[in-house]
């Protein structure tokens, strides 16, 4: 591909990509509270809000049929349209059970774009430039997510407006790809579980880097503004720990990217788990200490955000394309997996032990990272 070519196709795969970042930090928020002022339990919301990852685990199976059949370009678009369609329609039944339902398709959609996008991502990208790339796509991605709850304090979180906002703003990421030629997609037929689940003996620690990001990510998002409340610093400050974490994600992506390009991404991966694991390690003396806490916070969310995107960028170096859709799909899978189980287990660990629970199991996932790093030295999946 040429370089232009390569260049505007990433730019627009980008671009979709935001747009999935923009759902998955609208959606939830406007969830809780519109269900909230309904009268609903905090566990029928975590149900809603949780639904979309339990469908992309689900659909896992079928998602490198859809990919075969109707191409990566047109599993993008059709995502986003089928996600934006649902996202209209949630004013309209404004229910657990519905919502549940509308939340589980709104997952299964978003997750063919989502799996389609890395796979994308992943044939276009050269191997000297994969893990820079995959910086970008986790910056991109994180700024969507973070843009969902300022598009909220614009909408508001009453009637039609933010539903129909978030639509438009969803379906306008896809204008960069209708420019567009059409794009053939280099993927080979279904492949069955068994197939799918091959991929995880074959590159089992880009599996744990997976499961490990997902698990810490939806864990620390969850529950550290509560760790925060009941270590006595207040919520406007147990909120910021969450914003200086994702600040962190944004910007320190990309530079990340350019030194796994330039010194191997096994070897970022495990400098970003170890410092993953200390960080925690050092949240309780430095929680009431705003000077230490802002930097540790910050570096810390941008290299355990590393795990997910220098995770992809593996992907692309130990699978082939024809194989990139029954791996990244699992690795998308497993992702979620971590995503769901991450807050329960946090919050075992919170009850279990308030004062350091929290920390002991995020630099555990982090430290468990390391040992696999070490454990499963580098291989190809053909063996």
């Amino acid at each position: 591909m040429r370089p232009a070519s390569r260049r505007l196709v990433l730019g627009a795969v980008f671009s979709s990509s935001l747009g999935v970042g923009l759902i998955f930090g609208f959606q939830p928020p406007l969830i809780a509270l519109t269900l909230s002022r309904a009268g609903a339990s905090s566990f029928a919301i975590g149900g809603v809000t949780a639904a979309s990852l339990i469908a992309v685990i689900l659909l896992g199976p079928w998602y490198p049929r859809a990919i075969a059949r109707l191409g990566l370009k047109h599993c993008i678009v059709a995502g986003v349209g089928i996600a934006a369609v649902i996202l209209l329609f949630m004013p309209v039944w404004p229910s657990v059970p519905c919502w549940l339902l509308l939340r589980f398709l709104s997952g299964c959609a978003l997750g063919l774009t989502w799996i389609a996008s890395e796979i994308w991502m992943n044939s276009v990208s050269g191997e000297d430039s994969r893990g820079t790339i995959m910086g970008i796509y986790g910056t991109v991605f994180s700024i969507g997510i973070i843009g969902g709850p300022v598009l909220l304090e614009f909408t508001g979180t009453r009637g039609w407006r933010p539903f129909v906002i978030g639509a438009l703003c969803l379906v306008s990421t896809l204008l960069p790809l209708a420019v567009l030629r059409r794009v053939r997609s280099a993927t080979r037929e279904f492949a069955p579980l068994g197939g799918l689940m091959s991929a995880v003996h074959a590159a089992p620690v880009v599996m744990l880097a997976a499961l490990v990001a997902g698990l810490v990510e939806s864990a620390d998002l969850a529950l550290l503004p509560l760790f925060g409340l009941h270590a006595g610093i207040g919520e406007r400050a147990s909120l910021l720990l969450v914003t200086v974490f994702m600040a962190g994600n944004v910007v320190l992506q990309m530079p990340i990217g350019v030194l796994a390009d330039r010194f191997g991404r096994r070897f970022l991966l495990g400098i970003c788990a170890l410092l993953s694991g200390i960080g925690p390690l050092l949240l309780p003396a430095c929680i009431d200490r705003p000077v230490l806490l802002g930097p540790l916070r910050f570096v810390w969310g941008g290299t355990l955000y590393a795990f997910y995107s220098q995770g992809v960028a593996l992907l692309g170096e130990q699978f082939p394309t024809a194989d990139l859709p029954r791996a990244n799909t699992v690795f998308v899978m497993v992702y979620c997996l971590g995503g769901v189980i991450g807050p329960s287990l946090g919050g075992i660990a919170m009850d279990m032990w308030p004062s350091a629970g929290l920390p002991a199991l995020l630099s555990s996932a982090a430290l468990m990272m390391l040992a696999g790093l070490a454990r499963w030295p580098r291989r190809s999946p053909s063996n």
